[in-house]
């Protein structure tokens, strides 16, 4: 098993964007600690996001967005929801951007879409305290 500290520290330049996409939602409470956003992974991309650098999450399911949002909420030291970075980016009353920010949408992401499911966005920006 590769680890994103072990990936990332062969990655030649800074490291500007990290997104996670559509994790497998891992839906029974006894395998919630197989979720791909947990606060290691969260440290690690702290350590190794530049400065000004981003983070992208999305997922179809609202308790996995959450999880994911919680995690990075969780160091507002560290991170600033891009709504308060660049006001004009639309976001719902709950601060999930509406759109993709990326222009181009995953095939689980447009599978979502055509079933009618919402997806949820969120954009972090690494800020210099």
């Amino acid at each position: 098993m590769v680890s994103f500290q072990q990936l990332v520290s062969t990655y030649p330049g800074p490291l500007m964007l990290v997104s996670i996409l559509c994790p497998d939602p891992h839906f029974k409470k006894k395998h919630h600690k197989r979720r791909v956003a947990q606060k290691p992974l969260v440290d690690s991309i702290v350590n190794n996001l530049a400065h000004g650098g981003q983070v992208f999450i999305q997922s179809d399911v609202l308790d996995v967005a959450l999880d994911m949002r919680n995690y990075f909420d969780a160091v507002p030291d560290k991170f600033a929801h891009i709504d308060s970075v660049y006001p004009s980016l639309p976001c719902d009353g709950e601060g999930w951007v509406l759109n993709n920010p990326m222009g181009i949408r995953t095939e689980r992401e447009i599978h979502a879409e055509f079933e009618g499911c919402k997806i949820y966005r969120r954009v972090y920006k690494k800020v210099q305290h």
